[in-house]
């Protein structure tokens, strides 16, 4: 696939009831179709080549092929302006079509049932030229008709003459003798490829084929964070051009960052797990009473967050078994077991005291302390956050134990 120029025909617009006229929803799809269109030709980039966007067509590989692609449901029938209209603007004078390979309409058309380019691509240019003068032929006779009739209208009501259609516009230019040759350099080169995928279809064929090795759980996030490098406004500000070294190095980074099974400790998007928490309703659960016994209630905004941290990053591992759990077990048991050892020693530090308040205090400070040691990685990942630690802290306080010894407390009495 090489290069797009992306428009859907309204009959692949669903109406949503009450959507406003001006709602531009369908023109950032056609970006996402086109920018993932470029995607994959930047996989398949040799060291040397990149991927233009907008600059000589849509999507365009220098050299090597460019391609309009259309996104449309109806059939490409002989007529039809998106074959008619693809080959007259790589007639333009300033496109350099010679310097292409190949030049493709990719269409998620398929061919009308009568239609004569079906055979389009096992032709020769000169057989192209025949199939297009035979079309040609039969629209100018058709349009001979509509003439002999609108002279007839026009004896009768003296109406104003009816202008060529879209349709014979594009084909009286294509098909000007004048232009013979420019249009053969197009013909050399013009390949169609119909019944391509829609967007939905190569979201899902895109995760098939590249995704394999990303936990299915960020497989969406892989591809958003990759169509957000495409749309950056640096590549946008200095012409839109995506090199084979700048387009590796981003997959590189976003597959470490979400393979099956990463060496570094996964991103966490803090700022959106924060807009979920009421405060109002985490204070009746256990690990929040915990922290009011030691009147450490100022420190719930933040522990609510980092329970939630640890609870969202460890769905998600389990359940792209990327984390098993035996191994979580483990993990908790260990913590819990260090974290019952360092309190059995700060409590002797406070065997003298027997002041309330003193004792809150000397918790409070155990709790700070407690929660700003140093992280042992999680399953062995590199950079696991003092957030996540944190939080499982917070989840082995909101358990529940039948042996009062074996319960996790700030408290130091």
């Amino acid at each position: 696939m090489d290069s797009v120029n992306i428009k859907l025909s309204p009959d692949m617009v669903s109406v949503v009831p009450g959507e406003l006229p001006f709602d531009a929803t369908v023109l950032f799809k056609a970006l996402q179709y086109q920018l993932l269109v470029a995607i994959e030709y930047c996989h398949d980039l040799a060291p040397d080549e990149c991927v233009w966007i907008e600059v000589s067509g849509d999507v365009t590989v220098p050299g090597r092929i460019q391609t309009e692609v259309k996104h449309y449901s109806d059939n490409l029938t002989d007529s039809h302006a998106n074959f008619w209209n693809t080959v007259k603007n790589w007639m333009h004078e300033k496109f350099q079509r010679t310097s292409f390979k190949r030049l493709m309409l990719l269409t998620t058309q398929e061919f009308g049932a009568q239609s004569e380019l079906q055979a389009w691509n096992e032709c020769t240019p000169a057989e192209r030229l025949v199939i297009m003068e035979d079309i040609f032929a039969s629209s100018c006779n058709a349009a001979d008709k509509r003439a002999a009739k609108q002279k007839l209208k026009e004896a009768e009501n003296e109406s104003e003459t009816v202008k060529p259609t879209k349709s014979q516009a594009l084909q009286n230019y294509v098909m000007d003798p004048s232009r013979h040759d420019t249009l053969m350099e197009v013909l050399e080169r013009m390949h169609i490829a119909t019944g391509a995928a829609d967007l939905e279809q190569s979201v899902h064929n895109y995760q098939t084929r590249f995704l394999k090795m990303i936990r299915p759980s960020k497989c969406q996030q892989f591809l958003d964070d990759m169509l957000g490098f495409m749309w950056s406004f640096k590549l946008l500000n200095e012409g839109w051009q995506i090199t084979q070294q700048d387009f590796s190095t981003k997959i590189t980074e976003l597959t470490r960052q979400y393979i099956k099974h990463p060496d570094t400790f996964p991103q966490i998007d803090t700022t959106a797990l924060k807009m979920s928490i009421d405060v109002e309703q985490i204070k009746p659960m256990l690990f929040a009473k915990k922290l009011a016994e030691i009147d450490g209630d100022r420190h719930l905004n933040k522990a609510a967050l980092y329970r939630l941290v640890a609870e969202t990053v460890i769905s998600e591992l389990l359940s792209d078994g990327v984390l098993f759990k035996p191994e979580l077990d483990g993990y908790m048991q260990n913590h819990l077991l260090q974290h019952q050892f360092g309190r059995e020693k700060a409590m002797l530090d406070c065997s003298n005291l027997t002041s309330d308040v003193e004792l809150k205090k000397k918790s409070e400070i155990f709790y700070l302390e407690r929660n700003s040691a140093n992280v042992e990685p999680f399953c062995g990942m590199d950079h696991t956050r003092i957030e996540f630690r944190n939080g499982v802290y917070h989840l082995l306080a909101g358990e529940e134990s039948e042996d009062e010894d074996e319960e996790f407390h700030w408290r130091l009495w």
